[in-house]
């Protein structure tokens, strides 16, 4: 009777190890599956964004022109004032008006927005094409 027993207690541990052995690799494998579908997510959404910034930046290059920035000087005409300067000169899509006035005051070192004819003034404008 004792080896009958020391059969079933070699038999239960070794089916409690198998058990075990199974379970862990059971375990890796779900890991592993995981690991792998977390990578495909990534590169799915790695390459989708990477498609859509593409795709976003060859559109705007045929959409938006380019401006190139010049300065010129000018001499200011009775009637002329900053705010007529910026509507002749400023490319609204580059800046506004008001930013506009400011970058001529600062360029011609001016403390106020008034001009007198005859004033020569350094201007800034803007164009689309390369001189």
């Amino acid at each position: 009777m004792q080896g009958t027993t020391a059969t079933i207690h070699t038999r239960t541990a070794r089916s409690a190890a198998a058990r075990k052995q199974h379970a862990k690799r059971k375990r890796a494998a779900r890991k592993r599956r995981f690991l792998f579908i977390l990578l495909l997510l990534l590169v799915a959404v790695t390459s989708f964004t990477l498609g859509s910034f593409l795709s976003s930046a060859r559109g705007s290059r045929e959409e938006d022109p380019s401006y190139f920035k010049y300065y010129k000087n000018i001499e200011v005409k009775a009637g002329d004032t900053l705010h007529s300067l910026a509507e002749e000169y400023n490319e609204p899509s580059v800046s506004s008006d008001r930013e506009y006035v400011s970058e001529i005051r600062k360029l011609n070192h001016m403390k106020s927005s008034g001009l007198i004819p005859g004033q020569s003034l350094i201007i800034t404008y803007y164009d689309t094409e390369y001189k």
